[in-house]
């Protein structure tokens, strides 16, 4: 009989350790940014896997953080898309872009394409949120960290002026 109850119990601990492993083997690996020169297609919204400072880069540059910690500074216009105004940064201060829309989404956009009004009208007249915003631009600043020191979150204007697209992605600098 204690053979028995020996045999039961050893059945039972191994059925369980087995069952843990199968669990632990089959969990989904810790998801991250990773490096992407490709598919570049701006988005207005991060994917549903992204989760703003618990996601980050796979392999981040070690270059990527500033040397002071600046406020938030204006995003700096350039050419790139003709006929559209683009705008853009290095990925720290899209943080602190990201984090002025989450605190006041109706003048965030002054700094990214320095009118405040146009921004928060376009992104809230598609149905985004200041959080909605602000996670995308987070996620495009990882985006940009994964593939480099030489890369920048952008923005643009659609077709040459507003409204604005209110849509995010990343720029190499050559």
């Amino acid at each position: 009989m204690k053979i028995v109850r020996l045999v039961i119990a050893s059945v039972a601990a191994f059925g369980a350790l087995a069952s843990a492993g199968a669990v632990a083997a089959t969990s989904p690996a810790p998801l991250c940014v990773a490096k992407d020169i490709q598919n570049l297609t701006p988005t207005t919204k991060a994917p549903a896997w992204y989760m703003p400072g618990v996601t980050g880069p796979c392999q981040a540059d070690s270059g990527s953080k500033p040397i002071v910690e600046p406020m938030t500074a204006y995003w700096v216009y350039f050419s790139a898309f003709y006929p559209s105004d683009a705008f853009r940064t290095v990925p720290y201060n899209a943080d602190y872009s990201a984090r002025d829309c989450e605190v006041n989404f109706r003048t965030c956009g002054q700094y990214i394409i320095s009118y405040a009004w146009a921004f928060w009208y376009s992104c809230s007249g598609r149905g985004l949120s200041g959080y909605d915003v602000a996670r995308n631009i987070r996620y495009w600043a990882d985006r940009a960290r994964a593939n480099g020191s030489n890369w920048r979150v952008y923005t643009w204007t659609e077709g040459g002026g507003y409204p604005y697209g209110c849509a995010f992605s990343v720029y190499a600098l050559s």
